[in-house]
């Protein structure tokens, strides 16, 4: 009886090694390469991780300060909707006033100016395409190339001018809220068939935008 008994625990003893090398966790998986096929019409993205296509636009001339005043002050608008499809390569449509005063005080005795009306003495419209190149991390050029039609009305009188639309411009973003942009545009011939009538064209503007 003794002896079965010796038997038994020896037994086993020999059993558990080989039972606790059962009980020990399996290694993890190797993590494999994703081999799956990409397509070549995915969506890029920018630095910022932001995916393209995107709808962009606005008014660029927009000024508080014509709230603040209560309708003493008013800034003629500039309006602008593109769609970048690429980082590089946008599609846009714009309209500005042909006389683009910018910020200013209401002219009591200018019907453009009391009644918030736009385009009364005339207007700018332009189709272009746009293409962006990166200078550097902060710093990015661009050129715009496109058809532009012009309207100036005097009285019952109008004129209409169709031309190349072109501009040119840079982008230096100063922190993520602040950028400081640059640009030339000129519409058509419409700086030199009206001439004192437009100064919309053939100018150079800087602006300053601050986001929050």
């Amino acid at each position: 009886m003794k002896r079965s008994a010796l038997f038994l625990a020896a037994a086993v003893a020999t059993g558990a090694p080989a039972q606790a090398q059962l009980l020990e966790p399996s290694p993890s998986p190797v993590e494999l390469a994703d081999t799956r096929a990409r397509s070549v019409f995915s969506a890029p993205r920018d630095q910022e991780g932001q995916a393209f296509p995107r709808v962009y636009g606005g008014n660029l001339n927009a000024n508080p300060n014509d709230r603040l005043f209560g309708g003493l002050f008013k800034t003629d608008p500039k309006l602008l909707m593109g769609i970048a499809v690429t980082p590089a390569l946008a599609f846009e449509a714009g309209y500005v006033n042909l006389v683009d005063q910018g910020f200013r005080p209401v002219n009591e005795r200018d019907p453009e100016d009391t009644t918030g009306a736009i385009g009364l003495r005339g207007f700018n419209l332009h189709a272009a395409v746009k293409v962006t190149q990166p200078l550097t991390e902060r710093l990015s050029a661009y050129g715009k190339l496109g058809v532009a039609r012009s309207e100036n009305r005097r009285g019952v009188i109008k004129g209409v001018d169709t031309g190349l639309y072109t501009g040119v411009g840079a982008q230096y973003r100063v922190s993520e809220r602040v950028t400081v942009d640059g640009a030339f545009e000129n519409h058509g011939h419409a700086a030199e068939r009206f001439q004192d009538a437009t100064n919309s064209s053939s100018r150079v503007k800087a602006n300053l935008n601050l986001g929050f």
